[in-house]
């Protein structure tokens, strides 16, 4: 009986220790990278580009609507109507009327 708690003891101190040390490691890792890593410049570096984007989104918006005279607004809501009216029929689906996202080419 007497090397039954014996080993119980080892394995939870070994264990206690083998945990400890782990998250000791992970609260150092997570302040180092906080202090030393670069995301504070590509957060900054993401939203001038996300800025940029929608700032060429919009201009591209408005030249098409000049173009056309239709705005996207006024297709979406033509083609959400005309989705409507059809809908007896169910030969096919409307999957999206949102532009795509081109930037996951990164």
């Amino acid at each position: 009986m007497n090397n039954y708690v014996l080993g119980l003891e080892l394995l939870i101190i070994g264990m206690g220790t083998v945990f400890l040390s782990l998250y000791l490691l992970s609260v150092f890792l997570y302040f180092s990278g906080k202090l030393f890593g670069p995301e504070n410049k590509k957060k900054k570096q993401t939203e001038v580009k996300t800025e940029k984007v929608e700032i060429a989104e919009k201009n591209r918006e408005t030249e098409a609507e000049m173009q056309t005279g239709v705005s996207a607004k006024k297709v979406a809501a033509v083609s959400a109507a005309v989705y409507e009216l059809l809908n007896d029929q169910k030969k096919y689906r409307i999957i999206s009327i949102q532009k795509s996202n081109q930037n996951w080419k990164r």
